[in-house]
């Protein structure tokens, strides 16, 4: 057996190791092993070097294909938010009529609603689009609290439980407190909605030395693997009305973060869906 130190700088920073088949090496293999040492760490730079420029690429590559992502969504919705809030405007108007027909007026109602609808679709599309600012000191738990407690009204009519698993103190994370609202909020949404008939959902935190953990949970009929390796996707959705684009919004966000996204499923008995985020935690002071 052969052992010989990689050198660099001075340091050893690996070994290589070479196994006769034989009794021993020869002097000719022996120094080709020499020489291979000689070169590796080297080559092992050169390797790394190439994988730092090839990621690079695709982070440039990536940020060029958002910025066009975001200057044709900015395009569509500059052309389809005014036409919009005027036909809304109008249909408004009639409804304001006390005359108006019982069947036009519950068909105004329903346009209404569809061009809400409508606007809120190219609201994800624009958030979808925009890269989020983080770097700010935030309050993990008072902003899962707050955000949690804004559905809870939704989730009672949906005879949802809301629960909340309060950690012993705060946890403060490096984040964009409107990016890390943005994201449970679309949790907890994906959540309520997988529950069409009533269930529990469950937002969570705890945290180690470095990261905190966020939690979301449900009661639903959980998601199949197939379906897992999909749903981050943009555009891929399983809902009837649906943009696909709210758990692809998480994803990026949780990303920009430098944090972590998991989804579990099932749970229990077969049911159930969990996704786990991590989020770098904010140092003391910051």
């Amino acid at each position: 057996m052969a052992r010989l130190a990689l050198m660099k700088n001075g340091s050893e920073i690996g070994l290589l190791e070479a196994a006769t088949t034989g009794s021993y090496l020869t002097g000719e293999t022996s120094a080709a092993l020499e020489f291979l040492a000689e070169q590796l760490p080297g080559s092992i730079d050169l390797c790394r070097m190439i994988g730092e420029k090839l990621q690079l690429e695709r982070e440039l590559a990536e940020r060029e294909r958002m910025a066009g992502l975001g200057q044709m969504a900015a395009t569509i919705s500059h052309n389809l938010r005014n036409p919009l809030s005027s036909m809304k405007t109008v249909l408004q108007v009639q409804l304001e009529n006390p005359d108006l027909p019982l069947d036009a007026r519950r068909d105004c109602t329903l346009v209404v609603s569809e061009i809400d609808r409508m606007s809120a679709k190219l609201t994800q599309l624009l958030r979808y689009a925009k890269p989020s600012v983080n770097g700010d000191r935030v309050a993990a738990v008072a902003l899962a609290r707050q955000t949690a407690s804004l559905f809870g009204r939704d989730a009672e009519r949906r005879n949802i439980r809301m629960e909340f698993d309060q950690p012993r103190g705060e946890i403060f994370v490096r984040a964009s407190e409107d990016s890390l609202g943005e994201v449970l909020s679309n949790l907890i949404v994906n959540a309520m909605e997988a529950q069409p008939n009533g269930g529990r959902v469950r937002v969570g935190l705890s945290s180690d030395a470095e990261r905190a953990e966020i939690r979301v949970d449900d009661d639903g009929p959980g998601i199949s693997e197939k379906l897992r390796a999909r749903i981050f996707q943009p555009y891929f959705t399983t809902k009837p009305t649906g943009t696909g684009l709210g758990l692809s919004i998480v994803a990026r966000r949780i990303a920009e973060m430098g944090g972590t996204l998991e989804c579990e499923s099932p749970l229990g008995n077969g049911t159930g869906t969990r996704f786990r985020m991590t989020v770098p935690l904010a140092e003391e002071g910051g």
